[in-house]
């Protein structure tokens, strides 16, 4: 909840984060407040290419919708797309790193131990 209040004090996104791509891209996208099946699709895969998870494209792709309803502008959902993981913080390459280094970190405990076993 604490990160839904302090995400509500920032006025607007960097321009060059990727969910703020994706919400400008869909709003273009827009028909009144209805997105075709097609350019869903197309946005999805725009998504997906920025690194944003499909789950968090959806969510994003729904809330600019929720917007163009209601009348407000997209600046009016900053908030609220803030709430939405960053790609950067989630992104699969973030958790490789994690793992390669975890699988090293073990490799060279277990040289230690076989070492120790052997010649200790």
């Amino acid at each position: 909840m604490l990160l839904a209040r302090e995400s509500a004090r920032e006025p607007a996104f960097d321009p060059t984060d990727a969910r703020w791509k994706l919400a400008i891209a869909a709003q273009r996208a827009l028909e009144g407040a209805v997105l075709a099946y097609d350019e869903r699709r197309r946005l999805l895969d725009l998504a997906t290419r920025i690194g944003i998870r499909p789950f968090d494209a959806n969510l994003i792709l729904a809330i600019v919708q929720d917007r163009a309803r209601r009348g407000e502008t997209l600046e009016s959902a900053a908030p609220t797309l803030a709430i939405i993981p960053s790609p950067a913080h989630s992104s699969p390459a973030n958790h490789t790193w994690i793992w390669v280094t975890g699988i090293t970190v073990a490799m060279v405990a277990d040289g230690v131990l076989i070492a120790w076993i052997i010649f200790g």
